[in-house]
Parts: C-alpha cells; sequence; structure tokens
C-alpha cells in the first residue's frame, strides 16, 4: 500500500503557509475537486451550487478565526485552484452530512493509568470513502511562534486529526442529529486546524465547545499532561464523554444522550467503540504501541469492523473503508501511520 506524501510547512504568516501547502499537494488538490465535483452530481448538484453552499460559510470563518481563512486562501493560490472549489473540500463534511448513515472512524485515548510506562496515546482508524486514499496527505506545519503541528488529511484540506508540540491532541468521529441541516457556522475542517493551534487543552476546549455549527460532529480531545474528554456536538449544545480507568473510546453514535440520533437507526451496528473498549480494557495497564496496532487490526463485526472492510472498489465514493490508521504517543512526540487498512498496511513512525 506504501505511504502517504508527508507535506512540510514552515513560514511566517497564515497566508505563506498556505502557499506552501498548494504547491506541494497541487496535484492531489486537483484530483480531489474532481472527486467532489463528480460525487456531488451524482447526487444531483450542480458544482455551482456546491461551490455557492460551501463559500456561505466564509463570513463566519472570517469573523472567528480569519488567520485559518487566509491560511485556506494562501492554499487555493499556491495549487492555482478557485477559492469555492478549495472552500468545498473543506466543507464537505457538512454539505454530505445529511441525510446520511454515519459508518466513519472508530477513536479512542489512553491514558497513564491505563498504559505501560505511564504512557499517554491517543488512537484514531478513518473510515471513510475508497477514492480519497490516494489524495490523503500528512501535514507538518511549523508557524512564526514555533509551534508544530502534524496530523492526516485530505490534500486541500485543513489538518484534520493529529497533535502538536504543546501536547494537544485531536480527533474526531461523524455523528447526525436531529438538528443538522443547511446553514452556517464554523466546517470542522477549520476547527480542527484552530485547535491543533492551542497552546493548552483548555484553550483547546474552548475552541471546541464555543463555536455556531450546522450539522454534529464528535471529537476526542487527548491532552499530553495526561487528561482526555469526548465532546459529542450538535448544533444546539453538547455532552461531554469523561475517560473510565484511563480509556475513553467513541464512534458514530450519541452516547450521552442516545436520543439525540437521527431515526431510525436500528440497522445501523453500535458496536466499534465497545469492541475498542473491551480490547482496551483486557490489557489496562499494559498498552503499548504494539497493542493498539492489534486492537486497530481487530476485524470483530466483519465487515463493519474496526478495520473496516466496506468496499468493492478502491475508487468509489459512495462505500467505506479504513483509509488511515493513527496512533499518536505523546511522551515520544511521535505518531505511528498506516496508509490503509491496519491489516494490510504497516504502520511508520513519524517524529513531530
Amino acid at each position: 500500500m506504501g505511504e502517504f506524501q508527508v507535506i512540510r510547512i514552515h513560514a511566517d504568516t497564515a497566508h505563506k503557509r498556505g502557499v506552501q501547502y498548494g504547491k506541494q499537494a497541487k496535484e492531489k488538490i486537483y484530483d480531489g475537486i474532481e472527486n467532489y465535483r463528480n460525487y456531488f452530481a451524482s447526487k444531483g448538484k450542480t458544482w455551482e451550487e456546491t461551490c455557492e453552499a460551501a463559500m456561505l460559510f466564509v463570513p463566519d470563518i472570517k469573523e472567528c478565526m480569519p488567520e485559518i481563512l487566509e491560511e485556506a486562501q494562501g492554499i487555493a493560490e499556491g495549487a492555482g485552484v478557485a477559492f469555492p472549489e478549495l472552500m468545498v473540500l473543506n466543507s464537505r463534511y457538512e454539505l454530505t452530512n445529511y441525510p446520511n448513515k454515519p459508518h466513519e472512524c472508530t477513536t479512542g485515548a489512553i491514558l497513564p493509568e491505563a498504559s505501560r510506562n505511564n504512557g499517554t496515546y491517543m488512537v484514531k482508524n478513518w473510515d471513510y470513502k475508497p477514492g480519497v486514499l490516494k489524495n490523503i496527505v500528512i501535514l507538518h506545519i511549523e508557524d512564526e511562534q514555533g509551534t508544530r503541528v502534524m496530523g492526516l488529511t485530505e490534500a486541500g484540506q485543513m489538518v484534520r486529526e493529529g497533535f502538536n508540540s504543546n501536547g494537544i491532541g485531536l480527533c474526531n468521529n461523524y455523528i447526525e442529529s436531529i438538528w443538522d441541516g443547511p446553514g452556517a457556522g464554523i466546517p470542522v475542517c477549520f476547527l480542527r486546524r484552530r485547535v491543533l493551534a492551542s497552546k493548552t487543552y483548555e484553550e483547546a476546549f474552548a475552541w471546541l465547545t464555543g463555536i455556531k455549527r450546522s450539522v454534529s460532529n464528535n471529537m476526542l480531545l487527548v491532552s499530553a499532561e495526561g487528561k482526555a474528554i469526548d465532546v459529542e456536538a450538535t448544533p444546539m449544545g453538547y455532552d461531554l464523554k469523561k475517560p473510565i480507568g484511563g480509556i475513553l473510546t467513541h464512534a458514530n453514535h450519541f452516547t450521552v444522550a442516545p436520543e439525540k440520533d437521527r431515526n431510525p437507526w436500528e440497522k445501523m451496528a453500535k458496536n466499534r467503540d465497545i469492541r475498542l473498549a473491551d480490547l482496551l480494557y483486557h490489557r489496562r495497564t499494559t498498552i503499548d504501541v504494539e497493542y493498539l496496532i492489534e486492537c486497530l487490526r481487530d476485524h470483530e463485526y466483519y465487515p463493519s469492523a474496526i478495520c473496516n472492510h466496506n468496499y468493492t472498489d478502491s475508487e468509489n465514493m459512495n462505500q467505506v473503508m479504513t483509509v488511515a490508521s493513527l496512533i499518536v504517543d505523546f511522551a515520544d512526540k511521535s505518531a505511528w501511520i498506516c496508509k490503509g487498512n491496519p491489516c494490510t498496511g504497516t504502520y511508520k513512525k513519524y517524529q513531530l
């Protein structure tokens, strides 16, 4: 399966960082735009109306986090693409969120009391459309203040999940609530980038819980200090899920207030978070990177497993597979990343 392209960015302004990113990922950004052009066309939406919907988010972004907007504008300039098209990439979660059945992603945090050698870890299996696999990149960003960020994303998007040199980590899950729909607010790609620029856990938490949103999203915040909290957010507010015994897991449904799920969900299996928790509790106090890899390769409930195999076509934009797997080791300031299904791929270590 190989490895993901690493995009290295180091500049003293947000716009310059974006330009560096866009130039390095140019071909993948083009391909990603074409993928979504075809995807939305298959759903009966013209590219023009899709771009117009994406641009509705810009006023809120400009007001709330102008420096992140400048970075996005730089990406478009560096890649030589129209800014509305780049906005589609960065708001695809919102634009494709309803009405959908969520099948994406399993996440977890392991705190010092549950791990070997008092380590803190964050894990995610990113389940998404097979057609994006070839366009996923690893971003390594350094800003003018010396904050370094490493994470995964689709080329052209702001960083989706990862961690920074201040010890802040974030990963996410698709969830859908009864209040989701079209509207303005801050797209999750922009929110995640801003959170991963945070200096402290408290600053990151304030961003996760304090912004306006049009659709629901689950966000797992982890700190090198050995803290973690899961935020089940909707356009109407949020609920918090806390670790038990130093372990916290999540998948694609509400757990604090299950009634918020859009109904009917009877046919959707709600088991991956429970399965991951069971695996982790089984080895509580001895969990390490080697065992986390074993957990992320798990096939219980196949094909809707932690290692997801709900696809037959590697180019498909309507099926689901595990496109990437991530393990963050906060003590070592490193990430272990696997391209594609963990069961067939190889984890490579990347140093922050």
